[in-house]
Order: structure tokens, then C-alpha cells, then sequence
């Protein structure tokens, strides 16, 4: 009789174990942020000015691998709503571009960027979403390319949005290069929630 308690017990002494061990690592399983919401530049906290319309919020909606980027811009005075979509698993998607760099001033015009497509690839880099786009010019015969990548981060209280963008330029991208840009800090674009 006591042998067969004594192992009733085990049982149950293992069971309970196994059952703090599971929801322990359960408790360790990290979500992904979601970056919903309407968003507003905090022109104190960054270093670079906004993309698009000045003043004007940016919206997300975010259902996890797609995310919907709406950002106003201003055409011959009126504003212009644009919708760019990216997808967190890595698949690629193509928009129109936010920003070119051109060796050429002039060339283009505030209208001609919204016909420039920009190929990007999008993917978790633990709690960032990192977007990444590889462009080239030419400049005087020679063929730059670079890559502009784009993190998104949100704050551990979910009130600030942190855009950090950065170009990096590939020195061998097939021809010898003319142009080596200095040193420079990385675009920051940081954003309040203004409504969830």
C-alpha cells in the first residue's frame, strides 16, 4: 500500500516540476511588438526633418507579417496619401520610393519620385523590423550602388516609434567608385502615439 503512494507521489512530484519548467519557458517566449497606431515626428528628438507633408502623422497598421505604411506628402499644394506595404517575413515587396540620392541635382523632380520603385526586403532582427533596399547611379560613367536600410523599434511602453536610417554605400559594386561619402550619423526620425 505505501509503495504504491510513494509512486502515486513521484507522479505527481514530477507532473508539478514539468509543469513549472513548461511555464517558465512559456513566460520567456517573447512577442513581437506591433506597430500600430497613428504617429507624430518629435522634431526635439530627431535629427533629420520628416518624411513627406511637415506636420503630418504617419499611419501603421500592423497584422503581423503585413505592415501598412501611410504617409502624406504635398503635390503642387494639395496633399497626396501614399500607402506603402512591407512584410515582416522576408518575402520582398516593391514600393515607391521615400527618398533617392542622385549625383545629378536637378534630375528629379518632387513628382518624378513617386514613379521611382524601390525593390526592399523586409524581417524581424529580434524586437526591429529591418528594411533593406539596394540602389544604384550613375555618376560621371561610374555605376554606385548602396543599400538603405531602414530599422524600426518601438519603446518598451509603446508611446515612441524609432526610425533609424542609414545608407551604406558598396565600395565594390563592380566598377571603381568615385564618390566616398564622410563619416555621418544615421537619419533618426522619432514618433509619439497620438491614437491607437
Amino acid at each position: 500500500m505505501k509503495l504504491v503512494s510513494v509512486r502515486q507521489a513521484a507522479a505527481v512530484l514530477i507532473i508539478v516540476c514539468w509543469a513549472i519548467v513548461v511555464h517558465g519557458q512559456g513566460n520567456k517566449v517573447q512577442t513581437k511588438p506591433n506597430l500600430s497606431g497613428t504617429w507624430l515626428l518629435d522634431h526635439g528628438k530627431s535629427n533629420v526633418s520628416e518624411i513627406g507633408k511637415s506636420g503630418a502623422p504617419i499611419r501603421i497598421i500592423h497584422n503581423d507579417p503585413e505592415l501598412r505604411i501611410t504617409r502624406t506628402f504635398e503635390r503642387n499644394g494639395q496633399p497626396v496619401e501614399r500607402e506603402f506595404v512591407y512584410f515582416t517575413d522576408g518575402r520582398g515587396e516593391t514600393n515607391s520610393a521615400t527618398i533617392l540620392l542622385t549625383s545629378q541635382p536637378g534630375r528629379l523632380k518632387p513628382e518624378d519620385i513617386d514613379k521611382e520603385m524601390v525593390k526592399s526586403r523586409t524581417t524581424w532582427q529580434h524586437d526591429k523590423i529591418m528594411m533593406r533596399a539596394t540602389l544604384r547611379d550613375n555618376s560621371g560613367g561610374h555605376m554606385i550602388e548602396y543599400e538603405i536600410v531602414d530599422e524600426w523599434k518601438l519603446s518598451a511602453d509603446g508611446k515612441t516609434l524609432t526610425q533609424t536610417n542609414r545608407i551604406v554605400f558598396h565600395p565594390d559594386s563592380g566598377s571603381r567608385a568615385i564618390f566616398v561619402p564622410s563619416g555621418r550619423p544615421d537619419d533618426k526620425r522619432v514618433y509619439n502615439l497620438v491614437s491607437k
